[in-house]
């Protein structure tokens, strides 16, 4: 029986239908187009371990030369000045390079942008073993500072273009973990193979892991699902990329958020990994040696656990709430809580107690660090890498002029109390300015303020 032989009610009822199915079909497409996400965790969890063992490589290379610096002063003849120029000038290369880093990570294929950056500061590091004095040695630390600053940019592009939004706080937490892990087993790692094979062994050990992870990367990569991270085809329409440069980015509402909480909770971190073993050595008395080690192996992991527990917070609130804002709120707001107990703990007398309490803290902290990087990437989804140099850059450059402050107040008072008190104030003014972000929902973008 043909459409023409049927009934005028049969013909608009089939009519009606296939109208109903072309909307659904519609509805879907446009779903799959709007989302700025190409996949989830349990599908591409390769590409996100990858992405975590490259910051974790990231920071042993880093960290290679802080923990051979009493090796390194012995047998170059360098005084403590000298070694804190080797460490300033990596700290400044590194933040100054993220601005352009970011600008040029969006304008490029993140395969093999990432490639390249991971290879460069591998060799950089190895070669590090060739340094006869001072003058290698700054050549050295100024060339890895440049190389190691696409990592975060770049990894914070894939995750923001990967991953729907409830899942971009675990991808964050993820690969940033590496930071925290890298810390933990570089002093074992990098002086084991320095007493067996001498310190220039350990650099070019060290930095070899890096073509290593190389070689795997090419390997895991390869996969077609990928190419829209890659290339950044899969964002939301109206994110398409913009021609206003800079000028763009400082005239959003949510960048300037977004830079509150960077230049708060950054130097909050470096705070904790640079100078809580001076505090516990200076105002606890713990002997500098495997005590010590013990005390930030607990502290490391508190930190870890905070990075992680962010993405599942996340995930299991915005189960249970309508809004992602809410649940991302919730969780935040809990991070405070727990980074607030640094103001108490100069009151505490038990060493003990005072480490659960540092412990508590790193959770936070973690939790922390894990929400600004989801603010970052949702600032604007077509310059994520951009955007992120620029706050990460930013962050970085007051946490410098932070740490900096925490030694002169020390130094004049004999005590941490001022800075741990400043520690829970600037977490309280990120936590007001991070209420007020709107973070994208699971098709769209954020608001535009």
């Amino acid at each position: 029986m043909t459409d023409d032989k049927l009934p005028g009610n049969q013909v608009a009822g089939v009519s009606t239908r296939l109208e109903h199915l072309s909307t659904n079909r519609d509805a879907r497409s446009k779903e799959k187009t709007n989302s700025s996400a190409v996949g989830t965790l349990r599908g591409h969890w390769p590409l996100y371990l990858m992405l975590f063992l490259a910051t974790t490589l990231n920071y042993l290379d880093r960290q290679t030369l802080s923990i051979l610096a009493p090796t390194l002063q012995a047998e170059l003849h360098l005084d403590n000045e000298a070694l804190g120029w080797l460490f300033a000038v990596f700290y400044y290369a590194y933040t100054l390079a993220q601005f352009a880093a970011g600008f040029i990570l969006d304008r490029s294929n993140l395969r093999w942008a990432y490639l390249i950056a991971v290879f460069v500061w591998s060799v950089v590091a190895s070669a590090t073993a060739l340094s006869t004095g001072f003058v290698s040695l700054i050549a050295f630390r100024l060339l890895l500072g440049v190389a190691e600053s696409p990592n975060w940019p770049a990894a914070q592009t894939i995750v923001g273009r990967g991953l729907p939004p409830k899942e971009r706080a675990m991808g964050s937490g993820i690969f940033t973990s590496g930071t925290s892990v890298g810390a933990l087993i570089a002093p074992g790692l990098i002086l084991g193979i320095s007493s067996l094979l001498g310190w220039r062994w350990a650099f070019a050990v060290v930095g070899s892991f890096g073509l290593i992870w190389c070689v795997a990367w090419l390997a895991i990569t390869r996969r077609a699902d990928f190419g829209e991270i890659w290339r950044g085809t899969g964002i939301h329409p109206s994110a398409s990329p913009s021609t206003a440069g800079w000028t763009g980015l400082l005239r959003r509402r949510q960048f300037w958020l977004a830079w509150i909480v960077a230049v708060t909770v950054n130097p909050c971190l470096y705070f904790s990994v640079n100078w809580l073993p001076t505090y516990f050595t200076q105002q606890r008395g713990v002997h500098p040696g495997s005590e010590l080690g013990w005390v930030l192996t607990a502290i490391f992991i508190g930190l870890d656990c905070g990075y992680l527990a962010c993405g599942l917070l996340i995930i299991f609130l915005s189960r249970r709430l309508t809004s992602l804002t809410g649940a991302r709120r919730i969780t935040f707001l809990f991070a405070t809580v727990l980074v607030s107990l640094c103001a108490v703990v100069p009151l505490i007398s038990s060493l003990p107690v005072t480490i659960v309490a540092l412990v508590a803290v790193n959770a936070g902290l973690g939790i922390w660090i894990a929400t600004y990087l989801t603010m970052a990437q949702e600032v604007d989804p077509s310059r994520i890498s951009t955007t992120t140099g620029l706050l990460s850059g930013c962050g970085s450059l007051i946490g410098a002029l932070a740490m900096w402050a925490v030694g002169r107040i020390t130094k004049i008072s004999g005590s941490f109390t001022v800075p741990m008190i400043a520690v829970t104030v600037v977490v309280l003014i990120a936590a007001i300015a991070g209420s007020m972000v709107q973070p994208a929902d699971s098709l769209g973008e954020p608001e535009q303020g």
